[in-house]
């Protein structure tokens, strides 16, 4: 439900920075302009019935996520060994390509979340070399991290639509992001 909230304001936003979304002060209504040919003259229709069909339409990308945590306590504390969060990104590859942005901060913001973000390093030898004494921060910004993110998420996207023949084709995209940055990887199937 949030999702779509969110897509209705973003919607709502792109309609008005292109000019078909306008409000009428005088009435203290909302319109948006309607692009059906109903012989009648008037080419407005209110935007909160747009809205409203818009809400009324199912959803048609679903994300899932599944994530993994190796602890071991070798003396007297708790020592993360690994970690990973999959996403599963399911839908048709015209959905996914329109929501494109919508599915990326989704992802985003769920990985933030994740207590482990802090432990994230740019390569398995940054990882081999950070219990040494003396060397500089081998984690990686949660900035360097969302870019990262960010740039497999939409790169798979952009593959699968220009792979697949069919914008109705349904498509299956995978990320996997743990504690390697390096092996940050998303892909179709």
């Amino acid at each position: 439900m949030v999702l779509r909230r969110q897509a209705i304001i973003v919607l709502a936003i792109q309609a008005l920075f292109l000019g078909s979304l306008w409000a009428d002060n005088n009435n203290n209504n909302i319109y948006a302009l309607n692009n059906n040919n109903n012989n009648n003259n008037d080419n407005t229709k209110s935007a909160s019935s747009i809205i409203t069909s818009l809400t009324n339409k199912p959803s048609n990308i679903t994300i899932t996520t599944n994530s993994n945590s190796v602890y071991s306590i070798p003396s007297t504390s708790v020592q993360l060994d690994r970690f990973s969060t999959n996403y599963t990104i399911d839908g048709k590859i015209s959905s996914l390509n329109n929501s494109k942005d919508l599915i990326t901060s989704t992802i985003v913001d769920d990985f933030d979340k994740n207590p482990n973000i802090g432990y994230i390093v740019n390569s398995s030898s940054s990882q081999a070399s950070s219990t040494q004494l003396g060397l500089p921060n081998p984690f990686v910004s949660k900035d360097l991290i969302n870019q990262k993110i960010t740039n497999e998420i939409q790169g798979a996207i952009a593959a699968a639509a220009s792979s697949i023949k069919s914008t109705e084709k349904h498509v299956e995209i995978k990320c996997t992001f743990g504690m390697i940055l390096a092996n940050y990887y998303c892909s179709n199937k």
